[in-house]
């Protein structure tokens, strides 16, 4: 159970498609790397129909029958941003240089999670961006206060600061930055490998009724429970709650108000047949247990993933400081220097194929064979004592890999 949220891609102005289309998800918070996404324009159009709508809900606040009240979809929906790719990559285009310039230790994480986005953009014509957030609204249950949530983690994007991280940067990795990734290739071999064991087992075709099981949660349909057990607590404000999860709410009210009449039968019983405190207070506690260990047992295991994944960092690698001084990573590419370093010159992003760190402890660049004349035989970043090799060679490769997903 949790508040979740959900980055999905599909080619319609629509939320809540299936669950294959889901690249991102979190569980109880915001990943930060979301909201590259979003430019100023975009959310304060945002920002306006939210208000709107609740404008329009406010009068229906404490109405018990408000699952038949339309302004309250309108107003859940109105939760959602909805991003046309074009306008997406534009704002990325414009915000990962300045962010990674100044929060280099950002690259790794921000070239892994554009390599899943790519696994979903790369599957449509026209893909459209869809942030699934009407869970988180219910940690606030009024607009502000989760509005000023989102603009804080915008600061990241639009006005890159050394407090922001400051704030929240020993609690940062790759799960809380851009949540759990799930690439739309493993969506799809995962369907393929049922289809593969339904014809080994001379079923034939599956019919409606025959469809292997999925595992549920109540936040979503058809999406399966979190592989990532990593959460950031936070405790819900009082405020309005969504009908279905009043419902919902309801109906766990009743089942534990059942365990407990049951339980406290079995104590009085119990003490009435056998006189004995410590044997009923056993029984009252037994219908308990045998939940508990029910829901252990039913947990659905972990399925291991088809991607290669990546190391973890250490505590140390971990920590994105602010740098205050002279990037390489500039708006339209990133500073190199020839062989000997007497000539400078700054290649485009859409010119690297690839950056590397060498034995030298030098960022090599290997650019696309169309563009390889336009500079010396070998290219390379000039990285100063403050600057980490690695960390400016991921960084230049989220950004030549968000130009060329640009350019599909």
């Amino acid at each position: 159970m949790g508040n979740r949220t959900f980055l999905t891609v599909n080619e319609i102005e629509a939320v809540n498609g299936p669950y294959e289309e889901v690249a991102f998800e979190t569980n109880n918070f915001l990943a930060p790397i979301w909201f590259s996404l979003v430019s100023q324009e975009h959310y304060q159009r945002y920002r306006e129909q939210l208000l709107t709508a609740w404008e329009a809900v406010q009068p229906y606040l404490d109405n018990e029958d408000a699952d038949a009240i339309p302004e309250w979809d309108a107003f859940y929906e109105a939760l959602n941003l909805h991003i046309p790719w074009t306008e997406a990559a534009a704002q990325m285009r414009q915000s990962l240089p300045v962010t990674l310039a100044r929060f280099p230790a950002l690259g790794p994480y921000m070239a892994e999670w554009l390599e899943t986005l790519s696994t979903h953009v790369q599957s449509y014509q026209s893909p459209v961006l869809h942030l699934e957030l009407a869970q988180h609204f219910d940690f606030y249950g009024v607009p502000l206060p989760y509005l000023a949530s989102i603009e804080d983690l915008l600061v990241l994007w639009w006005n890159p600061d050394e407090l922001w991280f400051k704030r929240y940067n020993e609690k940062l990795n790759d799960y809380l930055l851009g949540g759990e990734h799930l690439p739309k290739r493993r969506r799809e071999e995962e369907r393929t490998n049922v289809e593969a064991m339904a014809g080994s087992a001379e079923i034939g075709e599956l019919d409606e009724h025959d469809e292997p099981d999925a595992p549920i949660t109540p936040d979503r349909p058809d999406a399966p429970d979190s592989l990532n057990t990593q959460q950031i607590e936070e405790v819900p404000a009082a405020g309005p709650t969504h009908p279905q999860k009043r419902s919902s709410k309801r109906l766990q009210e009743l089942y534990i108000w059942l365990l407990a009449i049951l339980s406290a039968a079995l104590f009085i019983g119990t003490l009435a047949l056998t006189s004995s405190m410590w044997l009923a207070v056993l029984v009252f506690l037994f219908p308990a247990i045998c939940i508990i260990l029910w829901e252990i047992l039913k947990r659905p295991k972990k399925i291991p993933s088809t991607i290669k994944n990546r190391p973890a960092p250490s505590s140390g690698e971990s920590q994105i400081t602010y740098y205050d001084g002279i990037s390489p990573i500039k708006l339209l590419g990133v500073d190199a220097v020839n062989l000997d370093k007497k000539e400078s010159f700054t290649v485009p992003w859409h010119h690297i194929v690839l950056a590397q760190v060498n034995s030298s402890n030098q960022v090599v660049l290997i650019l696309h064979t169309e563009f390889e004349s336009l500079y010396p035989p070998v290219a390379s970043v000039v990285v100063n004592d403050k600057l980490a090799a690695e960390q400016i060679a991921s960084a230049t490769n989220a950004i030549a890999g968000l130009a060329r997903l640009h350019r599909r």
